[in-house]
């Protein structure tokens, strides 16, 4: 088991990871925006509340979000046959294709970024950034609400 120090040097590198992919990221494309599409992609079709709710957002910036992938030819709404108060969103071919491009180009700038790495480290940082990943995902998030929905949704439910 590592020791503290180690592991304390390891959540900063992460972090700064995270944060210089995202700053860099973000100048680019709607990081939002990707993260609404693949979760519809991967998982779809889904209701809207399910995807404020996995994505923590509000009910607003997910009707915003929604209405603008529509718009643009990016996911397809049909009724929900379980609930005719709602609908099921589901990817369309211009949103896959938008996911692929976005993926594609993120895959080309890493590559630049690790292009003088011998194969090996490329082999053990993939192996160990997935281990991560699934410890991650086992763990949970132990501050979050149980039940599901939107953020201000699961506080409000906390305090009644």
């Amino acid at each position: 088991m590592p020791q503290r120090n180690e592991s304390a040097e390891l959540a900063r590198a992460v972090m700064e990871l995270i944060d210089q992919g995202h700053r860099r990221i973000s100048r680019r494309i709607d990081l939002t925006r990707v993260r609404v599409l693949g979760l519809i992609s991967a998982r779809g079709p889904l209701r809207p509340r399910d995807i404020a709710g996995e994505l923590g957002l509000t009910a607003s910036a997910t009707s915003r979000h929604l209405t603008a992938l529509e718009r643009e030819g990016r996911v397809a709404v049909e009724a929900d046959p379980a609930d005719s108060r709602t609908f099921l969103v589901r990817v369309a071919p211009g949103g896959q294709a938008e996911i692929d491009a976005t993926v594609e180009a993120g895959a080309a700038v890493f590559a630049q970024v690790i292009a003088d790495w011998p194969d090996e480290d490329v082999a053990t940082a993939r192996v160990l950034i997935t281990r991560l990943n699934e410890a991650w995902a086992r763990r949970g998030d132990p501050t979050a609400p149980p039940a599901t929905g939107p953020r201000w949704q699961r506080a409000r439910r906390q305090e009644d």
